[in-house]
């Protein structure tokens, strides 16, 4: 079994306990050990059954006790992430994947590490799918598709075939990109919205069709 801890003891890092949970339904496989948070008043509780061991610090102190300790970054926003997920790599703790059992994946899906990828998901043929990145729950990401790292993808949204989603994109619920075009890296495509243009590096999208309303501070 593979030991793993959820960084994030928050909404996404409960629903992410229960993917894995899910997948030892199928194949007890997780060693579900608990969730790393820096929020102290969670620390020693028990969050759905699953204890918050402490903060990253956790990490370090016992990195060498378990052999295939791992962990993956249940923190939504791309920009946090990154600066957490920078840490731990400082710590030298690897990352591990996971996929509900319920997503379809083609056999010709490219998954990086500390992938998490949500129940009903479809990730079509030749799907490239960087580190550290969220599909969330009813996500479809059509043929041929570039998912960078720290991208998130929310709920129900669709990707069309031959898209690219820059570093740290943030795809709002139920957006829809249509075939052929890019999210600039850092930029967030607000919910509902339709992308039938390109859309440039750090800026925020909304609307049909999707046009940037303003830049994000680099």
């Amino acid at each position: 079994m593979k030991s793993v801890v959820i960084v994030g003891a928050g909404g996404y890092g409960r629903h992410v306990l229960e993917i894995f949970r899910h997948c030892n339904k199928v194949s007890n496989q997780w060693d579900i050990m608990g969730f790393i948070d820096d929020d102290t008043a969670k620390r020693g509780r028990l969050i759905d059954e699953c204890p918050v061991l402490g903060g990253l610090e956790w990490l370090q102190e016992n990195k060498d006790k378990y052999d295939s300790l791992g962990c993956v970054c249940a923190i939504s926003m791309p920009e946090i992430r990154k600066k957490v997920v920078e840490v731990i790599n400082e710590i030298g703790i690897k990352f591990h994947s996971v996929t509900h059992p319920s997503v379809i994946l083609s056999g010709f899906v490219d998954i990086g590490d500390d992938v998490i990828i949500s129940p009903l998901s479809v990730l079509a043929i030749n799907v490239r799918v960087g580190d550290h990145v969220q599909i969330c729950t009813a996500c479809l990401v059509a043929h041929d598709c570039v998912i960078e790292s720290y991208c998130r993808l929310g709920p129900r949204a669709t990707i069309n075939g031959s898209c690219h989603l820059g570093q740290g994109t943030y795809i709002g619920s139920s957006a829809t990109m249509i075939d052929n075009k890019s999210v600039g890296d850092w930029s967030t495509v607000g919910a509902g919205a339709v992308v039938i243009n390109n859309i440039p590096s750090n800026v925020v999208a909304v609307g049909v069709p999707a046009r940037a309303i303003k830049t994000k501070a680099e």
